[in-house]
Parts: C-alpha cells; sequence; structure tokens
C-alpha cells in the first residue's frame, strides 16, 4: 500500500515451465457429480515462471479421480479469452503453496495495548457504495483481522472518505459471504506484497503446507 493509491492491480505473466499445471478438459469434463469443498486460502502459484499472490476459492474431487483440482484466481476479470486471471490447476504442494497468517503479537501501543483488535469497519452510510467511482476500484488479496482471527480477503474498493481522514477498503471474505469497509491501517488490513519472486530454495517454502481437505469432512471449514 502506498500513500498515494493503495491496492494497485498486477499484470499477467505467459506461462513458463515449471508453472502449474492447468486441469486438462478431460478431466474436468467427466461424467458424473464432482465434489466441491468451498474455501477460501491465501497462497501463491507458479504462473510465468515465478511466484503470485493469489486466493484459492474451491477444492474439487473429480468424479472416479483421485486427484484434487483447485480454482484459483489471481487478478481481476480479463478483458476477453486469453486475458483470464483465473484457472482450474491439478493440486501441486510445489508449485500451490499458502501464504502464512500473520504470526507477530499485537502492537504494544494504544488503541492494541498488546492484544489484538479486529479492523474497525466503517458503517456504509459513511463510507458510500462500493466501487461507484471507477477509480476506486482494485483487486488486491489481503488479511484481514476479524471476528478475533485473520481472514484472508479480497479487496475490491479503496477510497479516501474526505480530505485528512484515512484510506478505507471494502473487502470480502468468508468465502464471499461477509463483506464491510474498514480502516485501511496497515494493522489489521494487511495487503499481501507483490515483490520479485523469491529464489526456490527449501529456506523460502512456508513452513505450513496447504493440504486438500479431510475427505471424512467435505463441508468442515479450517
Amino acid at each position: 500500500m502506498t500513500s498515494a493509491v493503495p491496492f494497485s492491480s498486477p499484470a499477467r505473466s505467459p506461462e513458463r515451465p515449471g508453472d502449474a499445471e492447468r486441469a486438462p478438459r478431460e478431466l474436468m469434463s467427466l461424467p458424473g457429480a464432482s465434489r466441491d469443498v468451498r474455501r477460501w486460502r491465501l497462497v501463491e502459484i507458479r504462473l510465468g515462471g515465478r511466484w503470485r499472490p493469489a486466493m484459492l476459492t474451491v477444492w474439487r474431487r473429480p468424479p472416479g479421480s483421485a486427484v484434487w483440482v483447485v480454482h484459483v484466481t489471481w487478478g481481476p476479470e480479463g478483458a476477453g479469452p486469453g486475458a483470464e486471471s483465473w484457472g482450474w490447476f491439478l493440486f501441486d504442494r510445489g508449485r500451490i503453496r499458502p501464504v502464512p497468517a500473520p504470526a507477530d503479537p499485537a502492537p504494544a501501543i494504544a488503541p492494541y495495548s498488546g492484544t489484538w483488535r479486529d479492523a474497525v469497519r466503517v458503517p456504509g452510510e459513511l463510507a458510500g457504495p462500493a466501487g461507484t467511482d471507477p477509480g476506486e476500484r482494485c483487486w488486491r488479496l489481503a488479511w484481514l483481522r476479524a471476528d478475533d482471527t485473520w481472514r484472508p480477503v479480497l479487496v475490491t474498493a479503496r477510497r479516501r472518505p474526505g480530505p485528512g481522514l484515512p484510506w478505507i477498503a471494502h473487502a470480502r471474505w468468508g468465502e464471499d459471504k461477509a463483506a464491510a469497509w474498514v480502516v485501511a491501517d496497515g494493522v489489521t488490513l494487511r495487503p499481501l506484497p507483490r515483490s520479485e519472486p523469491a529464489a526456490d530454495t527449501e529456506a523460502d517454502m512456508p513452513a505450513a503446507p496447504v493440504a486438500p481437505p479431510a475427505p471424512a469432512t467435505p463441508g468442515k471449514s479450517a
């Protein structure tokens, strides 16, 4: 996030060897009912020869298949065919990996005094409708402190309600079942950084692996 305009959009890179493998059409069109588990997870996906922040939104087990396929999105809707910023991919821990939730302690200064508080929500009548001005629209992944935990969220708009007022952001979370305007303070709302790709080393891999949903509890949330 910058002091000028936070949450700007990324660009798409061409596919390279070693990228996450897209699910073949034959697998996605098998007859019968697929088992879907809708569970949002912030991940990094290997695309265009580098790691990109993305949101994993659906786990799918095609009928009769022993593999998991995941729906991953890494940007706003493209202009048309060939410009999509989402896809179905074969799940591979080496090419789709989790983004760990923040683990640092709460700030010692007020208003936290060493104890985490949820992000400050802004009433709709003060914030106004989301995305009415094209210049306010954005697509940015972030962690949000809500309900006493860190939630993976998608930020779809940002604005300054008035001169001298802090930036606010419109965030969606909970498998797209919850949304609110919140103060973009950089503490309880943390956009994922868009840095240069990290080296592919063992030390660079997150400690906690992404795991497919447990077969016995397909509808249970993590």
